[in-house]
């Protein structure tokens, strides 16, 4: 079997020293979602969308659980969500409530041609019939530390294994500055099935992020920007046969004046490595433009904004991502006007009419027009936009278009149907001429308090892919996995939310 990490065993270490520390103590404290909950990242955007979660910065994931439980937790003067969106605002309020969380996950796939899915950490789902095995670990009951453990294995036909540490990290600190360190990932922007700098497309990266969990009231005279929220990290990349574990450096800051005004500023750089400076210094000049030799570094820098028009029977979050790549001078570190610019483009519906559990979402992502095209994103020649061969950023990837059209069902707050559609065109030097269209179709489904089952199957049809005129094929893919988790709460007269008594009343 391949070991994909050889320090696992660190990591485990590490985490198992958190866990003894967090027995002294029994006070919550912050920490991260894990990327394996799509069901809550999906109520979080709709309760957001619709103005219920008015202090949550939605942009900058993943989410601190204990931004969350604030975020939940019912000013007095307010009146609850009707109706649906009630049951759904109980239902995240019970699920962010203080406790330790462990799940076992068993999954089955079946693919016609092996391929790594977008937006899933890298982790590749072998040709034809495989399984998957996944650990998680989230404690969050100490005053100070806490963190979290996700493990996967994959097991193919033909010898195609492999294991993967994925986000495995301790974190101290306090709700407005915590010092995260371990494997990490992160997602910056709006968009949602991709972002133009951050995703989740490739494996988390072992790094150092300092970041507030909780959202900052701004003060005095900029108090008309609302909810604050930042996040610093620096990782250490991969070998590679140039700049070997080179250092990526990203940072955010985001701003919530109103619960229907939402924008960050966004900012990635590449440098350093084997033969190179790894200094401070160094960082410093780059980040501030000095792009002498032109490939000394590689910075990915831009701007976000989301506006939601909250009318009464069919609210629409509109909103719009623009980056550009490299050329960072002073002027241009957040603001890009250079002719390298990439934007991304979105709709979202969270109710449709008097279809009050059904969404909808569209978006368009571009990085192929204008020099673009010819700047070929994501792929610098000393510093590409990857780890691990997978592109950090959009999984589009680079001189590319995309269209991406979701739809999803909530058949409970807890569960939902969806089913979705992207068109993938590719015009730049090395796949000129590609398309792709993919339909998908899941389902997510609670099944009990404790099992959790997931479905969901893809067709893929490409015609010249890899630029090569004739090469076309379909490839269907099919999931299905089990979770069973476990949620220890933490004794009532600690509890900062109503718990067990909406959880129990909506399942």
């Amino acid at each position: 079997m391949l070991v994909e990490n050889r320090n696992v065993p660190l990591f485990i270490a590490l985490f198992l020293f958190a866990m003894g520390i967090s027995a002294a103590s029994r006070i919550e404290a912050a920490d991260l979602f894990l990327n394996d909950e799509p069901e809550v990242y999906a109520a979080i955007d709709r309760l957001s969308a619709l103005g219920y979660l008015p202090r949550l910065p939605a942009n900058t994931r993943p989410y601190s659980v204990r931004a969350l439980r604030a975020a939940t937790k019912l000013d007095p003067r307010a009146a609850s969500p009707p109706g649906f969106d009630g049951e759904l605002f109980r239902w995240l309020a019970a699920y962010v409530a203080p406790k330790e969380m462990g799940r076992l996950t068993g999954a089955a796939a079946f693919t016609d041609s092996r391929f790594t899915p977008p937006n899933g950490e890298g982790v590749p789902v072998p040709k034809g019939w495989s399984g998957r095995a996944s650990v998680a670990i989230r404690e969050q009951t100490t005053p100070l530390v806490n963190g979290q453990l996700r493990f996967t294995s994959f097991y193919g036909e033909g010898g195609d294994e492999g294991n993967r540490l994925l986000d495995a990290s301790i974190e101290l600190g306090s709700p407005r500055l915590a010092v995260q360190a371990g494997k990490i990932s992160t997602w910056y922007g709006p968009g949602r099935h991709g972002a133009l700098l951050f995703t989740n497309n490739a494996a988390p990266y072992p790094g150092v992020r300092v970041h507030n969990p909780e959202p900052i009231p701004a003060p005095g005279p900029f108090s008309f920007l609302g909810a604050l929220q930042y996040d610093v990290f620096a990782a250490r990349m991969e070998k590679k046969e140039r700049f070997s574990h080179s250092l990526l450096v990203g940072t955010r800051l985001a701003a919530r004046p109103s619960r229907w005004f939402e924008f960050g500023l966004s900012r990635a750089m590449h440098y350093g490595g084997e033969g190179r400076s790894n200094g401070i210094g160094e960082f410093f000049t780059d980040f501030f433009g000095n792009d002498d030799p032109p490939d000394g570094s590689n910075s990915l820098y831009g701007f976000d904004l989301t506006l939601t028009l909250p009318f009464p029977s069919c609210p629409v979050q509109a909103y719009w991502e623009r980056a550009g790549q490299d050329r960072g001078r002073v002027g241009r570190i957040f603001l890009p006007w250079s002719d390298r610019w990439a934007n991304l483009y979105g709709f979202y519906f969270p109710r449709i009419f008097r279809f009050s559990r059904l969404d909808l979402r569209v978006e368009y992502a571009d990085n192929e027009s204008g020099e673009a095209g010819d700047d070929n994103w994501y792929a610098h020649p000393a510093y590409p936009h990857r780890y691990r061969g997978e592109i950090i950023g959009h999984p589009m990837g680079g001189n590319a278009k995309d269209w991406f059209v979701e739809s999803r069902y909530h058949l409970r707050p807890d569960s939902y149907a969806g089913i979705s559609y992207e068109r993938v065109m590719r015009d730049g030097p090395d796949a000129g001429g590609e398309r792709r269209s993919i339909v998908s179709a899941g389902l997510v489904a609670w099944l009990s308090e404790s099992w959790r089952g997931e479905a969901r199957a893809s067709w893929d049809r490409v015609t010249d892919e890899g630029g090569i005129t004739g090469r076309d094929g379909t490839d269907v893919s099919v999931w299905v996995a089990l979770t069973w988790q476990t949620n220890v709460l933490v004794p009532s007269d600690l509890q900062e939310a109503p718990l067990r008594e909406d959880q129990r009343a909506i399942q």
